[in-house]
């Protein structure tokens, strides 16, 4: 499972392998319905997180934070569930990924910066055109603040989305136990 056979893995390499590819979760997510249901469970969890976030403070009411609290209680469970589908694919360190990895750690990130790339231009466009309707550049500062940081969010995390979405089932397989075995060795 590791890039380079040379290189060893360190405690929090193995760790993380390990915590990755737990076979507890795996019957959680087995199923490409059950990986979408988590997806877009994941989505509104992150859309109600920066959504508070946002609220709070362009309106300075501080109830706002329960929300972004209720949110971040169900949102870390279910970035680990999206960790455990792609078994790590965008967190494990580089040596710990397999060429075939590498190169799906790619595409998610290639997909996923050009459909952000995508949405910038056209948010920019869009400010533009209200500038040129007459929208006083006062006017558009939370706006885009607010747009800014949700492009943000979506630049670090479609990425993850992407690549849990792509995940295939895949038969039960023993390369992990062998990189596990051969780093308690």
């Amino acid at each position: 499972m590791t890039a380079n056979a040379n290189v060893r893995a360190s405690r929090y390499d193995t760790w993380a392998l390990r915590t990755m590819n737990d076979p507890r979760a795996k019957r959680w997510h087995a199923t490409r319905a059950a990986r979408r249901r988590f997806v877009a469970a994941h989505i509104v969890m992150t859309a109600a997180g920066t959504a508070s976030m946002i609220a709070m403070y362009g309106t300075g009411r501080m109830w706002w934070l329960a929300l972004l609290v209720l949110a971040l209680v169900a949102w870390i469970p279910l970035t680990g569930f999206l960790n455990s589908m792609t078994r790590g694919l965008l967190e494990l360190r580089t040596r710990m990924l397999d060429e075939r990895q590498l190169a799906e750690r790619g595409a998610a990130h290639t997909l996923g910066h050009r459909i952000t790339g995508w949405a910038m231009a056209v948010a920019l466009v869009g400010f533009f055109v209200a500038h040129l309707a007459g929208t006083e550049l006062d006017e558009l500062a939370v706006p885009l603040a607010a747009t800014g940081f949700a492009l943000f969010v979506l630049h670090r995390l479609l990425p993850l989305w992407i690549a849990a979405l792509r995940v295939e089932d895949e038969p039960e397989d023993d390369e992990v136990d062998e990189v596990l075995s051969g780093a308690r060795a």
